[in-house]
């Protein structure tokens, strides 16, 4: 059986291909530093379409210069964002990588997104984040959920004093699909 949701991805101690450590995301990504906005992947399985991700929130993160001055908290479109890097990692890993060049290189682009948000992230948190396979067609698409949960937060399960449980800090489902550059000619590519 492959781990399939958030708590099972996690808790999962089962044989998988290991980790890959920030540097090596970069054979995956065509971000670059500062972009990549996920320290590195614990656990996975590209096999079995799955992996657990950290990320941690620094407080020095550009984003909570603006972002609530008296109460930072972490933009929930960089949470989208460190997500989809993450399902690229999921789709080229699972595939194959992109190829091309010119107007003939492949892009990965999101297709559909749908997400919630739950409680905020504040800085100085490590998230963890689970990704897991859910559909596709070959190496053209992959459809995955996601769920990401700051760890050690005690209410996701319980309520607090004041009788509050917490929904995760984003979760939902997405497509990434595999096209080429010349797709997007006209709009700046």
């Amino acid at each position: 059986m492959s781990p399939n949701s958030f708590s099972q991805i996690i808790t999962y101690d089962g044989p998988n291909q290991g980790g890959i450590g920030h540097t090596d995301l970069k054979k995956y990504l065509r971000h670059k530093h500062p972009m990549i906005g996920v320290d590195q992947i614990i656990k996975h399985d590209f096999e079995a379409g799955w992996l657990h991700a950290h990320r941690a929130v620094s407080s020095s993160h550009p984003a909570f210069e603006g972002h609530f001055e008296d109460a930072a908290i972490y933009p929930g479109t960089n949470m989208a964002q460190d997500i989809i890097q993450l399902g690229i990692v999921l789709f080229l890993g699972s595939t194959r990588p992109l190829e091309g060049e010119g107007r003939n290189q492949e892009l990965s682009a999101v297709s559909d997104l749908n997400l919630k948000m739950g409680h905020p992230v504040p800085p100085g948190v490590l998230l963890d984040i689970a990704l897991w396979r859910i559909g596709g067609k070959g190496d053209h698409s992959l459809r995955f959920g996601f769920e990401a949960r700051v760890r050690d937060f005690p209410f996701y399960e319980r309520t607090n004093q004041i009788g509050v449980s917490f929904k995760a800090a984003i979760q939902g489902d997405a497509e990434l699909i595999r096209v080429k550059r010349k797709v997007y000619t006209g709009i700046g590519f």
